[in-house]
Parts: C-alpha cells; structure tokens; sequence
C-alpha cells in the first residue's frame, strides 16, 4: 500500500491520502468502508460514483499540475461525478475539516511506502 501526503499551495489543507491505482481499487474507492474510513486517491481517473454508498463523501479533482478542478462536499450516495481533464481524483468520507477545493493548488508533500512493502534485491525479493 501507498500513501500520498497532498497539501495546498497555502498550506492550509494537508491530507494523507491510501493511493488506489488498480482498476478494481479505483472503482470500489471507499465503497464498503465506514464513515471513518482513510482519505483515498483514485489515480488516472476522471469520473466517480457514490452507488452503494451508506455516507455522504467530500471530492476534489485534480488536473496532472495540481490543480483542483471541480469539488463537491458531502456528496450523498447514489450519485455520479466527473471532470473530463481531471488526473485523479481525492476522497474522502464527509468532514467539517478543511478541504481542497476548486482553483486550489495541491503538491506532493511525500510519498510514504510502508517498510513491509519493500523488495529487498539481496534476499530473493524477500524481507
């Protein structure tokens, strides 16, 4: 697993996001999961749902520079959502806590890899 720390230019929105890069990752998103489920951040993706959703979810898409395109705050389930020119996209179950929105900036602060994910070389690809 893969977390990605986001923050805006301004520094005032700061959020760890579990980054989601498979197909099947990507479409189940945070469907499944409870209201106090991790940030997560659908990569290559340009269209959500919230379809079997049993909470309302905050949204932020994001263009390949950073920039925050479209944002929708608890958005309630059996709903569709998209920005055709969005590279990803940030999830999140609905909060009162600071959120990206719409012209903000979003960078990298750090991506973190756990230590379990690692392929060590020198033992066989094995820790």
């Amino acid at each position: 697993m893969v977390f990605a720390r986001m923050v805006s230019e301004r520094g005032d929105k700061d959020v760890t996001f579990v980054v989601l890069s498979t197909w099947v990752d990507r479409l189940r998103g945070l469907l499944g999961t409870r209201a106090d489920a991790d940030p997560v951040m659908l990569t290559r993706c340009g269209s959500i749902h919230t379809f079997g959703m049993r909470y309302s979810i905050d949204v932020a898409f994001v263009d390949e520079h950073g920039g925050v395109l479209r944002s929708a705050r608890a958005l309630v389930p059996r709903r569709l959502l998209s920005s055709p020119h969005a590279y990803c996209v940030f999830e999140r179950p609905a909060s009162e806590m600071p959120w990206f929105e719409e012209g903000d900036s979003a960078g990298v602060a750090a991506i973190i890899v756990p230590e379990s994910d690692y392929i060590c070389e020198e033992n066989g690809g094995v820790l």
